[in-house]
Formats: C-alpha cells, sequence, structure tokens
C-alpha cells in the first residue's frame, strides 16, 4: 500500500501537468472524495495552518479534546520515523491492517478520478484514506494540520469549525509567494463565513491580510496578543481572553513560542465551546503532558542531545532563543541537513554563529542538500566556523555525541527529516 501510495510523488509531471495540478486541486480532491461519499464531511474538525507551530497545536488542541473525552482524530505531517504516526486516533496511530483494510476504497476513488483532472499527489491520496478511517471510526471530532498553505490545500474541504492561523512567515515561497502578504493569503482560505477563527501572534503584514479576510468573510476573529494574551505567575502560566482566564498552567513543551502555541490552542478551545466543552482541569492536565516528538525534544543529558525540525530562518531564531534561555552548556555542536528548496542560508545563519563546531549532513530523503552544497553558507554565515562534512545522519550524529563533553549540547536540527533519522538512531544506540 505504502509503495502505491508514494509512487504519485515518484513519477515526475510534466510543465503541462503541474500547471493543471495547480488550476484543479481543490476540485480533484473534491472528485476523490465524492467516490468515498464524503467522509470529511461526516465529522467536524478544527483546522489548524500556518509556517510554524501548527504540528504543536494541533498536538495540544488534541490532547485537550482527549482529556474532556471525545473520541479525537488527529492528522500532521510530515511524519517522523513512521507514515502511521500522520493518522492518529486518541492518540493511537492507524494500524497497518487498518491501512490495508481503506487500501480497496482509496484505490477505487484514486482510478475513478477522470484524466482531465490530473493523477492525485501522494499528500491527496492520504489525506483521502485519513478522512475515510475518521469517518469510518465515528471520530467526535478530528484536529487537521494543512499541509501547505490552506486556500488550495487538500485538508481545505473538510467541516471546520474554527480556522486556527499559527505564526506565518517564509516557507514555500515557490508556490505561495514570496511577500508574507501573498503567504498569509494563502493561510486565511481556511477560514469560512462567519464561523469563529484565531490566529498565534503574526507579522503586520501577516495579520492584516488575515484580518482583512476575516472582515470580508463576516468571521469573528481572535489575536493572541491582543484577545488572548499569557503571562507568568508565581503558581505558573496565566491565559486570560474575553470574559475568561486560566490560572496555573504548566506546557510539557519547551519555549516560550510553545506558551503563544498554548494561548491560541485555549482560544481556539474557547471558540467552539458551545459544541465542545472543555473543562479547565481538563486543560491543565492536557498541557501538563502534551507531547510532541522532534520540536526541542530532549533525548540525553550528558551530553545535552536536542532535537528540533527546525527548517525556515524563523523557526531557526526560534530554537536558538529557547537554547539560550532555557539551557546551559559549554559548548554547542551543531548537526544540520536541510531540504532543498528551503532558505538554507536563513537557517544557517540564526544557529550557525552560536555553534563551536558544525556537522553538515544528509537525511535519507529524496530531496535532501548536499551537505557540500551547505558549507559555503555556513561559512558566510559563521566564517570562523569550525566545519566537517559527514555523509550521512547516523554517521554525523556518532561522531558529535562521541566529540562532545558532558557539559555541551548537540542540536540535530534543519529538517523533520533528519530529526526522523535522528531518532531512529537514538533509539537504536539503547538497545
Amino acid at each position: 500500500m505504502l509503495e502505491w501510495l508514494w509512487s504519485f510523488s515518484a513519477r515526475k509531471r510534466s510543465a503541462h501537468e503541474m500547471a493543471v495540478q495547480r488550476a484543479v486541486k481543490l476540485e480533484r480532491m473534491y472528485a476523490l472524495l465524492a467516490v468515498l461519499g464524503h467522509p470529511e464531511s461526516r465529522f467536524p474538525s478544527l483546522l489548524v495552518a500556518g509556517t510554524k507551530g501548527k504540528g504543536s497545536t494541533v498536538a495540544m488542541l488534541s490532547a485537550c479534546l482527549r482529556a474532556a473525552g471525545y473520541r479525537t482524530g488527529r492528522y500532521t505531517s510530515p511524519h517522523l520515523v513512521n507514515w502511521r504516526e500522520r493518522t492518529t486516533i486518541d492518540a493511537q496511530p492507524i494500524s497497518a491492517d487498518e491501512v490495508l483494510g481503506l487500501a480497496g476504497p482509496v484505490r477505487h476513488a484514486v482510478e475513478s478520478l477522470p484524466n482531465s483532472l490530473g493523477a492525485p499527489t501522494t499528500f491527496e491520496v492520504g489525506t483521502a484514506l485519513t478522512f475515510e478511517y475518521f469517518a469510518r471510526q465515528s471520530v467526535d471530532v478530528a484536529v487537521v494540520e494543512v499541509g501547505t498553505g490552506g486556500r488550495f490545500d487538500a485538508t481545505n474541504l473538510v467541516d471546520t469549525q474554527v480556522a486556527v492561523m499559527a505564526p506565518v512567515s517564509y516557507d514555500h515561497t515557490q508556490t505561495l509567494g514570496s511577500t508574507l502578504t501573498s503567504i498569509g493569503w494563502h493561510k486565511a482560505g481556511i477560514m469560512r463565513v462567519g464561523r469563529p477563527a484565531v490566529a498565534a501572534p503574526q507579522s503586520s503584514e501577516a495579520l492584516s491580510v488575515i484580518e482583512g479576510e476575516a472582515r470580508l468573510l463576516r468571521v469573528p476573529l481572535r489575536v493572541v496578543g491582543r484577545d488572548w494574551t499569557w503571562s507568568a505567575a508565581q503558581t505558573g502560566i496565566r491565559v486570560a481572553g474575553p470574559d475568561v482566564a486560566l490560572e496555573g498552567l504548566e506546557v510539557g513543551l519547551i519555549g516560550d513560542h510553545q506558551l503563544d502555541n498554548a494561548t491560541t490552542a485555549i482560544a481556539a478551545l474557547d471558540a467552539v465551546r458551545q459544541r465542545f466543552p472543555v473543562q479547565t482541569s481538563d486543560v491543565v492536565s492536557a498541557l501538563k503532558t502534551v507531547e510532541w516528538p522532534g520540536r526541542l525534544q530532549i533525548v540525553s543529558r550528558q551530553p545535552l542531545v536536542v532535537l528540533d525540525g527546525a527548517h525556515n530562518a524563523a523557526s531557526a531564531e526560534v530554537v536558538r532563543r529557547a537554547l539560550d534561555a532555557n539551557f546551559t552548556f559549554d559548548r554547542l555542536l551543531l548537526v544540520v541537513g536541510l531540504s532543498t528548496g528551503k532558505d538554507a542560508l536563513g537557517v544557517l545563519g540564526a544557529l550557525t554563529p552560536r555553534a563551536d563546531r558544525v556537522y553538515l549532513t544528509r537525511s535519507r530523503h529524496e530531496r535532501s542538500a548536499p551537505p557540500d552544497d551547505l558549507a559555503p553558507l555556513v561559512l558566510s554565515a559563521a566564517p570562523r566556523a569550525s566545519i566537517s562534512i559527514v555523509p550521512d545522519a547516523p554517521s554525523a550524529l556518532d561522531l558529535a555525541v562521541r566529540e562532545a563533553g558532558p557539559r555541551d549540547a548537540v542540536l540535530v536540527t534543519g529538517s523533520l527529516f533528519l530529526v526522523g533519522e535522528a531518532l531512529e538512531w537514538w533509539r537504536r544506540s539503547r538497545r
């Protein structure tokens, strides 16, 4: 099944096919779901778009809903180690048998598509499979992460009760545009007429287009940092919004940016409280224990080994600030690999000046950038950097940990594909 699924990405598309794909993307996804009986309409959803923080926000939302007793589907991408991680119900990944059981109906739907719509992408087929799974399993609610953009994304056909927009920054500029106005327009496309929306803290440029879209669609929009805020107190974190305040919160994910994400999740839950009431005690317990692997994830204390899939400049800057604010160490050893098409200079520029040694490597993914290509970018950002070029991730990780002292820190970052391989490597090393 997975070989068939990945085949849609492996096949090269002509320029004409790519043009068709952009023009009829949602039309094709609608047709695919129609053959399956529109599973996306058989459960309510919370839809989360954004450039960074959307996965963490999805994790927090689904944890809170699950704690409140709702049978909760969660759809995220990409995965770290196993494709089945993308699709969960009550935090349990879809089983291999369940994937195989859905293969027949999904194949039939794909084969039923008219040639004029072009072949679907791997993401579209996987999304259709997930929606069919959630519908068959009768989830009470699904928390769905947008893949790329929002307006024309395959996920943007769900019956979303609230549109959630995590921070917008530069990424996928070839498809979303090179300005925050253009990128924000794509993200704002997940809003529905008259239904509530919540925006995490945004740049003024991105917020302007989000607010404009909200006015056009008569959407009640709440903005974190304006309508909802968080503050530190002796008893924990206090989150306050219109006519409500939650006290004594702890968030099990590291960094102030995760407090922004938690506040965004709480605001979204408040927006749907009539349909999905969640008690404060459930929010407190869920946020304290929430897990989201590969995001400032600590896998070792001596030496400190931290994994984070920061893949654009804004995310890398957040990681750098979080390292300085939350950890104490002598040297920083940076293991980094990037995907082609990403803002390599932005990521490296944020992190390499802070590093004492840089290990350039690559994941097994077909889109991984050759480490030799990254070396000149490192030297332009940090001319005195000590660089090692290592051909594969396990070797780079072995070398960095071996060279790290007990009071040093090893940060593995640049790509979620690299972070996934680091998790595999770490699990093998502990056997």
